[in-house]
């Protein structure tokens, strides 16, 4: 806005300058023109004898033949001793400015105009040096009219007046304009800042809208770029809660182990138990930390065998629940699988985990292959999940039994890694009077 009145207010402001200076050569012009007339109208009345060129004292023209009328006219000869004068210039005296510009070597036939002062005013004149031929008489002379600068300054001064009073007009009423319209034009994008604060601010999902054909395109772009973001920290805080539930179970058989130091086992299978964990912790973290940067639901794939997999994290949840009596039965072939070892692991751990957590004693584990589809099954005879509630324990932080330690973290990764490989986690009844867990991937 400031810019655009700036370069209108510079605009008009030149152009007003270039046509105040056009105005005053044309009127220039204009007057020398007019001079020039005069003089040739004073040469159609000279007449000479022997001596001299001859002028009537009185001439056609009223203005020279008053006195004040600001208009004079003036006969020098070669010496510039004045021959003639008009009536309305018997009370002027010869302005020296004058006697010394005719006095210059100038060619006859060329007309002389300038600016000269009479010690009341300024003068503009015209000299129009004339060689005489006449029947009597020959000789050069100077034919000058003059006429009172002030008549051509006020005609000047006046359309400067004029001229500028306009200008300064439009300039008004061009920014008044300006302002209505860059008002009326700006009213979309001051409602698509407003927009963008309320998303900001008060929590909006998206730029809604309606917005104009060129403020579309920029929304659509910024819904996406707010998009991808929210959904990148939503990566990342699903993440961190997979980080630290994956790490819980490392965790827990470091410290047990710590726990069962010498003298109830050897110094060496613990310490070999404890770098095993924190290989097991390393690979966790850098697992995880690369899904929260690469989106991506196409994971590495690792040649695995199901019952070692299924026999290495049956150990490892023995060491967790150390303390608690379980008879853990893993049922199934040992057949291969490719897949991601991480996703296989923390689907399987989840499920044996939360099987060891509430079972009374007794857990099943079944894995199955149908064609390129996984099936492991986990039952266990605690008290089960009723009907109503296993939606509900498949959503992230959602938790039946507050007593129990835990995030609500557990089933929902299993579910989110089953949609990664088109398959799906279902519930159902145990026959051994607890929950069964059956999780089918596409491998």
């Amino acid at each position: 806005m400031i810019s655009a009145t700036i370069l209108l207010i510079a605009f008009l402001g030149t152009m007003g300058l270039v046509l105040e200076n056009a105005f005053r050569s044309s009127a220039l012009a204009a007057l020398n023109g007019r001079l020039l007339q005069q003089v040739y109208g004073l040469l159609s009345v000279t007449d000479d004898n022997d001596m001299t060129v001859l002028l009537p004292p009185a001439l056609t023209d009223p203005l020279m033949n008053q006195l004040g009328s600001g208009h004079f006219g003036l006969v020098l000869d070669a010496r510039e001793d004045l021959v003639w004068r008009s009536q309305s210039a018997m009370d002027l005296a010869l302005p020296s400015e004058l006697v010394i510009a005719l006095g210059e070597n100038v060619e006859t036939g060329v007309p002389r105009t300038g600016l000269v002062s009479d010690g009341s005013g300024n003068l503009r004149y015209l000299a129009y040096r004339v060689q005489w031929l006449g029947e009597r008489h020959t000789g050069l002379y100077d034919y000058v009219v003059m006429e009172q600068s002030t008549l051509f300054d006020a005609e000047v001064e006046g359309f400067r007046n004029r001229l500028w009073g306009w200008l300064a007009g439009i300039i008004g009423l061009l920014m008044t304009l300006q302002f209505v319209v860059m008002r009326w034009g700006l009213k979309p994008l001051a409602a698509f800042t407003r927009d963008l604060e309320a998303m900001t601010e008060d929590g909006h999902r998206a730029l809604s809208g309606p917005y104009v054909q060129e403020l579309a395109p920029l929304a659509q772009t910024l819904n996406r770029l707010v998009d991808h973001e929210r959904q990148q920290a939503a990566r990342y805080r699903t993440t961190l809660a997979n980080l630290a539930h994956s790490l819980k179970t490392p965790l827990s058989i470091i410290r047990n182990a710590l726990t069962m130091a010498p003298p109830k086992g050897r110094a060496e299978d613990h310490r070999t138990e404890i770098e095993v964990q924190i290989t097991q912790m390393d690979e966790l973290i850098a697992y995880q930390l690369e899904r929260a940067v690469i989106a991506s639901t196409h994971p590495a794939k690792d040649q695995l065998h199901a019952r070692v997999v299924l026999d290495r994290l049956n150990g490892a949840m023995r060491k967790v629940y150390r303390d608690k009596v379980v008879q853990a039965e893993v049922r199934g072939e040992n057949f291969a699988l490719r897949a991601s070892e991480r996703d296989i692991q923390e689907a399987w751990g989840n499920l044996i985990d939360n099987a060891y957590k509430y079972c009374a004693g007794t857990i099943q584990i079944t894995v199955s292959k149908t064609e390129q589809r996984i099936l492991l099954r986990v039952e266990d005879d605690g008290p089960g999940i009723a009907e109503a509630s296993r939606e509900q324990v498949l959503q992230r932080g959602a938790r039946l039994d507050t007593r129990a330690p835990g995030q609500g973290i557990g089933l929902a990764v299993v579910s989110e890694i089953a949609s990664r490989y088109e398959g799906a986690l279902s519930i159902g009844r145990s026959k051994l009077g607890g929950a069964c867990f059956d999780l089918l991937l596409k491998l």
